[in-house]
């Protein structure tokens, strides 16, 4: 096969990077098991939900600053807006007054009774309540004594609000960032909370990402291909379009000299999961988990954005606990969900798919077994169908090892941009 590449993974994720040499793939696995769901923002906590305008039933929202190019940028300071209000589950019995704000403590990076910055521990508790964990890339959200200094909300440091009895939305609160004091070369995490003004008792947090750009975007060229998977289930997959990555060369033959090769995004193709092959009556039917159908209808707010900046996204179709999968499919399902597969792919201007045969619960009573040649004609009949698109493959060996020898007269390496070698 053409672009094979093995990497044994042993980390888990919402997003795990490998770096590759040149032709080479690079994986970030995002294989999370737990039910928080990026929709129902209101019904997510059962205190009440802080909501963003510009990205709408998230805990995560992503803004890019300072490239005069932006949408939404404020004349002097090159900052970004956006609101955000608390939805709360039911109309309330009484009034309820709220501060929207950041810890006095996180703004201005105050120590800890150990020693340690309070800043850099949210951070930390920030990065494992949301899987985030890194192999390979200096990713950083770092403290900075000048984040107090950055967000205005409503003008200065907090806002105040009241929710009325037998209201359940508070008015709007406007959020400026601003680029002043920020370093492009760093990503900076600003966690809002809304806490009842009365009690002290938080009420909900929500985290903005905050990447400062320059003009600039891109220098050199990357000599890697760098794939990613992020679960909707777990956060906006507008995230990955936070990853930068800058490779350098040194030169000590004569003293030293530091020469940069490349200097712009990380990744190169955004696997965002999850689809399912599910048999339904008898078809292979291509489903949805309800935040995965959720982005895939909004992509315009959550996908075009990566695609305009040149990042391909992907759509992750992986077997749905049926007993039916890529590897026991009959011709007729193969043509019926290949024709569903080219049908979600252009209606979500998607730039491919890639097939991950995991989950299929091969082996139930009454469904057909393993088969050597299933996978390839899957394969050659969405590549045929979907010349310009990119397809993609997990290597699980369970049922791929058969495509490594022709099967029906088909070489899936002709079919295959990519194949990468999955977590076990």
């Amino acid at each position: 096969m053409k672009k094979i590449i093995q990497y044994m993974c042993v980390a888990m994720g919402a997003l795990f990077m490998l770096l590759a040499c040149q032709d080479d793939a690079a994986i970030i696995n995002p294989d999370v098991t737990h039910g928080r769901s990026t929709e129902g923002v209101e019904t997510v906590n059962s205190k009440g939900a802080l909501n963003s305008t510009f990205c709408p039933e998230s805990k995560i929202v992503l803004l890019s600053i300072g490239d005069p190019t932006l949408e939404g940028r404020d004349e002097t300071d090159l900052g970004r807006k956006d609101e955000l209000c608390l939805i709360l589950p039911k109309p309330l019995e009484k009034d309820i007054t709220l501060k929207i704000a950041m810890e006095d403590a996180y703004a201005n990076n105050e120590t800890m009774k150990d020693g340690g910055s309070y800043t850099s521990f949210v951070v930390e508790t920030f990065r494992k309540e949301y899987k985030i964990k890194t192999l390979g890339s200096d990713f950083n959200i770092p403290g900075n004594n000048g984040l107090g200094n950055t967000l205005l909300i409503n003008g200065g440091k907090e806002a105040i609000v009241t929710i009325r009895a037998g209201e359940r939305k508070s008015e709007n609160v406007e959020l400026l960032f601003k680029r002043e004091y920020l370093n492009s070369n760093y990503t900076y995490l600003f966690p809002i909370q809304a806490v009842d003004a009365g009690t002290g008792e938080l009420i909900d947090q929500i985290y903005y990402v905050i990447n400062p750009v320059e003009e600039k975007k891109e220098m050199g060229e990357k000599q890697s291909t760098v794939i990613a998977y992020i679960d909707t289930e777990v956060m906006n997959p507008l995230i990955a379009g936070q990853f930068s990555l800058s490779i350098d060369s040194y030169d000590y033959s004569e003293g030293f000299e530091e020469t940069n090769i490349y200097k712009g995004p990380l990744l190169d193709i955004l696997n965002v999961r999850t689809a399912f092959l599910k048999e339904v009556q008898g078809r292979a039917v291509l489903t949805y988990t309800t935040d995965m159908e959720y982005v895939l209808k909004k992509h315009i707010r959550y996908l075009r954005p990566m695609q305009e900046n040149g990042l391909k996204v992907c759509l992750a179709i992986m077997g749905g606990g049926t007993g039916l999968g890529f590897a026991n499919l009959t011709d007729a399902q193969i043509s019926d969900f290949t024709a569903q597969v080219q049908t979600a792919v252009s209606l979500y201007d998607l730039d491919g798919i890639n097939l991950w045969d995991k989950g299929a619960g091969y082996g139930k009573e009454g469904m057909a077994p393993i088969n050597d040649t299933s996978y390839a004609k899957l394969i050659k009949a969405l590549k045929n169908a979907m010349p310009d698109k990119l397809l993609t493959l997990v290597d699980t060996r369970e049922t791929t090892e058969a495509l490594c020898d022709e099967q029906a007269g088909i070489s899936v390496g002709n079919y295959l941009d990519y194949a990468c070698l999955g977590v076990r």
